[in-house]
């Protein structure tokens, strides 16, 4: 089903806020970006920005699909992958060379890595260059 990857205003994440488990509203210092199916206008799944050019990345602080889209019944599939590939392409379009970071929970580590081909750091794990614009291709080409 096509979707896009929007910018959303903190009065627009009251309208859907309910169908996510972390209070949107209460993020601060971070851009939110969702991904909407194009046809319902309805949102699947977020993520919160932070930009860091000093360091020339971008920190996914965090990233969430909405209720009925986690677990073996999920509605949509992809929805994680979508955002992650938009942060990659954000990355890249802001001179960063496609690197963006983010400091998992201990039992995501192995699916970030497994999944989307994130390299740990420490804490922190990362993709840049060859692997985010795999991830581009993957999951935001026009075909799928």
């Amino acid at each position: 089903m096509p979707a896009e990857v929007v910018q959303m205003e903190p009065q627009e994440i009251d309208e859907f806020g309910q169908r996510f488990e972390f209070d949107w509203q209460a993020l601060t210092g971070c851009e939110i970006y969702a991904l909407r199916l194009n046809r319902e206008r309805l949102v699947v799944g977020m993520m919160a920005l932070k930009n860091i050019p000093d360091e020339l990345r971008i920190e996914i602080v965090l990233l969430e699909s909405s209720r009925e889209n986690v677990g073996r019944l999920k509605t949509y599939e992809r929805i994680a992958g979508c955002l992650i590939g938009f942060a990659c392409r954000l990355a890249f379009m802001r001179g960063y060379f496609g690197f963006v970071s983010l400091i998992p929970k201990t039992r995501l580590i192995e699916h970030y890595t497994a999944m989307y081909g994130f390299e740990q750091y420490g804490r922190h794990l990362a993709i840049d260059m060859e692997r985010s614009q795999q991830l581009i291709e993957k999951y935001l080409s026009d075909e799928r």
